[in-house]
């Protein structure tokens, strides 16, 4: 039985994967932008959208948290992602729909 060898993915491979990722993120969310216009469209930012561009921002910042604990050589917990937050920032209580 053949047996295929193991790779490891270098730093540089998934830094080239993460920073693509962005990328890829950060092209949605101009394209989602580009649909309404720089003047904010026929319609503008209408609820449907603005649910769009925050869900792709909120994976944008995903994207950026697991990067930053990749690097750091951390763990991703709770703990560790509320220790990114600048200091002043106050959390809020999160809203119910």
């Amino acid at each position: 039985m053949a047996t295929n060898p193991v790779t490891t993915i270098s730093s540089t491979d998934k830094l080239k994967q993460t920073l693509k990722t962005v990328m890829d993120a950060a092209l949605f969310i101009e394209q989602i932008v580009g649909e309404v216009g720089p003047a904010g469209g026929a319609g503008g930012f209408d609820i449907a959208t603005t649910e769009r561009v925050t869900a792709a921002f909120g994976n944008l910042a995903a994207i950026a948290i697991q990067a930053a604990h990749d690097v750091a050589g951390k763990e991703l917990t709770p703990e560790n992602v509320m220790a990114l937050m600048p200091v002043s920032t106050s959390l809020q209580p999160a809203v119910e729909k």
